[in-house]
């Protein structure tokens, strides 16, 4: 089957069913809008995840890949003393995920991908995601750099070889995605936790706890090396997750789930 376009949002109602009844699979972009140091769009993972889902739908000839773009705001608690940054609370994000996915499901698609472009969200997916999947409702989600880490490792070249914030990663999806909202004069290299400035490390992290970070207003809103990214890099990154994105939608297609409801809210009545 081919479709005048692979975005939900613009496509009639008849053509969804049509999609629908030929077995596609619906991919879910989320993101954020929030600082990303000085030199990157507000919009940088939004931009990220969408590009990636439609890039590989594009990819995909079986099975066919519907791209639903739904929200553009995530769950940014963290960076709300930098200006610009927008959240929602935790339970407005579970909400519209739940929301989401039982609206998907009422037209008769049973395959749903979550694509995540924004680490704050990660948490928040995770825990929704099972309590979905035992009320009968499955989901699949990743973070899409999740599945190119060992590209990452080996393309990036800065202080921090691994996705940070604003960070080289980022910097050079944005340049190779839309390189006029780079401001590389501002693009800085910080590896200091941004929840305290005064670390040269993250102590924390090496230590295998976990601390949610929240980005101070002292801080540049960066963790990486912003200044090592380059749009070849960008190309290298966003083609190869787009590429395993197309791997992980034809897998899901051929597998099986349990659309048993095991956990229901209301709790039954029973005499002591």
């Amino acid at each position: 089957m081919k479709l005048r376009t692979n975005i939900w949002n613009e496509l009639r109602s008849p053509e969804i069913a049509g999609a629908r009844d030929a077995g596609a699979v619906v991919v879910v972009p989320l993101g954020a809008t929030e600082q990303h140091g000085s030199h990157l769009p507000l919009d940088t993972d939004i931009l990220s995840a969408t590009s990636v889902c439609v890039r590989a739908a594009e990819l995909s000839e079986e099975p066919l890949i519907l791209v639903a773009r739904v929200l553009d705001v995530g769950f940014s608690p963290h960076h709300m003393l930098h200006p610009g940054t927008l959240s929602l609370r935790l339970e407005t994000f579970c909400a519209v995920v739940r929301d989401v996915v039982q609206s998907v499901r009422t037209h008769g698609f049973e395959k749903i991908i979550f694509v995540n472009g924004h680490g704050g969200n990660a948490a928040p997916l995770y825990s929704i995601a099972h309590q979905l999947a035992t009320e009968g409702l499955p989901m699949v989600y990743c973070s899409y750099w999740d599945l190119i880490k060992a590209e990452i490792e080996s393309i990036l070249e800065g202080s921090r070889r691994s996705v940070g914030h604003a960070c080289e990663f980022e910097t050079s999806l944005l340049m190779h995605l839309r390189p006029d909202s780079v401001d590389r004069g501002s693009a800085v290299d910080e590896s200091r936790p941004p929840w305290n400035p005064k670390l040269l490390r993250d102590p924390v992290s090496e230590a295998g706890a976990v601390f949610p970070p929240v980005f101070t207003r002292d801080s540049t809103g960066v963790l990486g090396d912003a200044r090592s990214g380059s749009a070849d890099k960008g190309r290298q990154l966003f083609e190869t997750a787009a590429a395993r994105l197309a791997e992980l939608v034809k897998i899901v297609a051929e597998t099986e789930f349990m659309h048993e409801r095991v956990w229901r809210d209301e709790v039954p009545n029973r005499e002591c």
